[in-house]
């Protein structure tokens, strides 16, 4: 029995061994390729040579921790994955450099943790070569980008996109940090089908993620785009910066996508959080989001467009800042079980939540509340030229406005079973008969 039980020890060691072994036949390092990984050496020529040595049928592409200067861009093969050490999304750690007592000011030399990529190509032009092109199949994982010659505290200086197709399907990007890009990701405007993002955290200045002609599903998760480089790189001492990317900056741009799943993806202190329109000929999508949200913006979700037979749909979602639902959309727009946190801050608008157009914006179970004390808005809810429906909802506090305004050109309403704290009453301009306001309670907290 005894030598039955080593047997099999011994042949399950073999096993483990070998499957070890095949593992790391597809696995080679960037510094067996020439990478110095010192933030000095041009690491380009050594990264590329790495990748293009799989061939077809691809492999992993090892990146050991290191600062990894490199002056153009970097195309990653078919097949293949550019692997650093993260095995989850990090945030930006500043380290001692080598033979440095300090790291150095962040506009010259900051050394930071991980598998670190400077990027330095294209400045002062928001077009051109991606610093990273990902192919069919292709992989960023664990992968720390930083941007070394962006201007702290100063108006950005504008780059080309960080991460971006190159027209193929099922790229990848799993457990990276972009800290500062000017633009993010872009698997928009080359065909990125089946792209699958898990796990990406950042500060892109002006624009976050750009999604388009997508005509299989694509999935976005856990996306947190945080001020990462004016807050943990900077120390908070970037208001110059965090002003203009709260007056410029848009997290999240979804034009044509045939159901795009996203989930616990989140958004702060951008002028506009989730923005969905029309990019190209294909026209607008359709995205499901779940338990994600925009904080502190000017206009958590601006909706120009969305695909007029399923429209996009919010889940235990919170939105804090403006909704703005605009004329040229024609698509349903749905919100379950989600916080709504009208917002004006610094910004002067007509209303706190806008809705207009030919599509019906519905709100089933969800809480809306005025978190400005004293919004710079005449209404918190205007329906100027639009469908709405609203059950089952409760309206905890309104900053004093009416709930909700109907204007003349709304088009249908159907306002049932929500409690309102205050006593304000729905305001009813409408010149339709399509109107249905019923048993709703008012001033439950006045009394």
């Amino acid at each position: 029995m005894l030598l039955t039980k080593l047997a099999l020890a011994a042949a399950m060691a073999a096993i483990l061994c070998a499957h070890t072994y095949a593992a790391n036949e597809f696995a080679v390092s960037v510094k067996a390729f020439g990478a110095k990984g010192d933030g000095v050496t041009d690491d380009t020529a050594a990264f590329q040579k790495a990748m293009d040595s799989l061939g077809q049928a691809g492999g992993i592409v090892q990146v050991p921790v290191g600062s990894y200067l490199i002056k153009t861009h970097l195309s990653v093969p078919a097949n293949v994955t550019l692997e650093g050490v993260w095995t989850a999304p990090p945030c930006p750690t500043k380290i001692k450099a080598p033979g440095q007592p300090a790291a150095a000011p962040a506009n010259d030399k900051t050394w930071l943790a991980g598998s670190v990529l400077l990027a330095v190509e294209g400045a002062g032009k928001s077009t051109g070569t991606p610093f990273i092109s990902l192919g069919t199949n292709s992989t960023l994982k664990g992968i720390t980008v930083y941007y070394p010659e962006q201007k702290p505290d100063a108006e950005p200086v504008p780059y080309p996109w960080c991460v971006a197709s190159i027209g193929a399907d099922n790229p990848s990007i799993i457990d990276c940090l972009l800290v500062n890009p000017y633009q993010g990701v872009d698997f928009g405007t080359r065909v990125a089908g089946r792209h699958y993002i898990r796990n990406l955290y950042g500060q892109p200045l002006y624009k976050g993620l750009f999604v388009d002609v997508c005509f299989d599903v694509g999935r976005l998760e856990n996306i947190h785009f945080w001020p990462f480089w004016t807050a943990h790189v900077l120390g908070g001492k970037a208001p110059k910066t965090d002003e203009w990317v709260f007056k410029n900056g848009t997290a999240f741009v979804f034009a044509r996508s045939d159901w795009e799943y996203v989930s616990n993806c989140f958004a702060i202190s951008y002028k506009t959080g989730f923005h969905f329109t029309k990019a190209s000929a294909p026209g607008p999508g359709n995205y499901l989001m779940t338990q994600s949200g925009a904080d502190c913006s000017d206009v958590a979700l601006l909706v120009d467009e969305t695909q007029g037979h399923s429209g996009i749909s919010f889940s235990n979602s919170q939105l804090f800042g403006r909704i703005v639902v605009n004329e040229t959309n024609t698509g349903p727009v749905r919100f379950t079980g989600c916080g709504i946190f009208g917002a004006s801050g610094p910004i002067e608008a007509e209303e706190m939540i806008k809705i207009a157009g030919r599509g019906r914006v519905s709100f089933d179970n969800c809480s809306f509340f005025a978190i400005d004390p004293k919004p710079k808005c005449k209404h918190f809810m205007n329906v100027t030229d639009g469908r709405l429906g609203i059950s089952n909802s409760v309206f905890i506090g309104t900053a004093g406005k009416p709930p909700i305004v109907l204007g003349e050109k709304t088009r249908t309403a159907i306002i049932t079973s929500n409690e309102f704290y205050s006593s304000m009453q729905i305001v009813n301009n409408a010149k339709t008969a399509d109107i249905i306001i019923k048993d709703n309670l008012f001033g439950t907290d006045e009394k």
